[in-house]
């Protein structure tokens, strides 16, 4: 099977039975296991942070990886950095708050070798909670040429990605500066540089939201992302739809927290990456 690294990165509001979890998942739950994980503390963490990556360090001292950053840059920063250290071309995405399903890697890789055009392939998400009881599963278009037009709407979900090294480095990279979506503005510049997406149908990740998911939505970060979006359409060349579409976060950002979670679900029904 073909080598492939991991890259997580973690920082002080984790929390460490999370952590625990989603390593777990990738480090002894997987029917094929990864060949590196790498891991980047992006900033002084926790003591209990710190014994739960003792313990996993002391298990797998040849495969797991722990690079620690002396400040808390953002995740921008700290993914850019372990990029580097990732010895594999193939990398697999995993946030520190999420569950890999145990055939993740398996289905992933045995999608690459039989399609070794896609650069970048992610899945759908199954939406979990904070006790980890299932919300919702989360539909992303699985083409490429859906995906490019839908770029608008970040069609890649970032932690079930596993893409190309070569292709993420090429594209720039990820830009250190931003610490909220900054997979999204580098999905935009892999689309420039002509590489190739997919997502596998199944959902191959369980994704947890919580309340601080949306919190941390403010109209800061809303209106960046937007901008992001709208310089992402304009090089793309995507329609009039695309370009109105972008500000929508913003829009949600502006409203309380409940009323947010109302508009989702409503809005959910028309979500365009659903429909393919």
């Amino acid at each position: 099977m073909t080598p492939f690294s991991v890259l997580v990165s973690v920082y002080a509001k984790e929390k460490p039975n999370w952590l625990a979890e989603a390593l777990d998942s990738i480090l002894v739950k997987q029917s094929v296991l990864p060949s590196e994980v790498v891991l980047v503390v992006d900033g002084p963490i926790t003591d209990e942070l710190e014994a739960v990556i003792l313990k996993y360090k002391s298990q797998y001292s040849e495969t797991f990886v722990v690079h620690h950053l002396s400040s808390n840059y953002g995740l921008g920063y700290a993914l850019n950095e372990g990029l580097k250290i990732c010895k594999y071309d193939l990398i697999a995405r995993m946030d520190a708050d999420d569950i890999a399903q145990p055939n993740r890697f398996k289905v992933q890789l045995a999608f690459m070798q039989d399609n070794p055009i896609v650069d970048i392939l992610g899945s759908p998400a199954e939406d979990i909670n904070e006790s980890g009881e299932s919300i919702a599963v989360r539909s992303v278009p699985s083409e490429h040429d859906d995906i490019y037009k839908l770029m608008w709407t970040c069609p890649l979900i970032h932690p079930s990605v596993m893409f190309k090294k070569n292709v993420v480095l090429n594209a720039g990279s990820y830009t250190k500066s931003l610490k909220r979506r900054q997979d999204y503005e580098l999905w935009f510049r892999c689309a420039q540089q002509g590489a190739h997406f997919a997502n596998i149908c199944e959902p191959l990740i369980r994704y947890r939201i919580t309340d601080n998911t949306y919190a941390r939505n403010s109209l800061k970060v809303a209106w960046q992302q937007a901008m992001i979006g709208y310089k992402g359409c304009r090089a793309l060349s995507l329609g009039l739809k695309a370009h109105i579409g972008v500000f929508y976060p913003v829009f949600k950002a502006l409203l309380p927290l409940k009323a947010r979670k109302v508009l989702e679900g409503v809005i959910k029904n028309f979500d365009p990456r659903g429909k393919h």
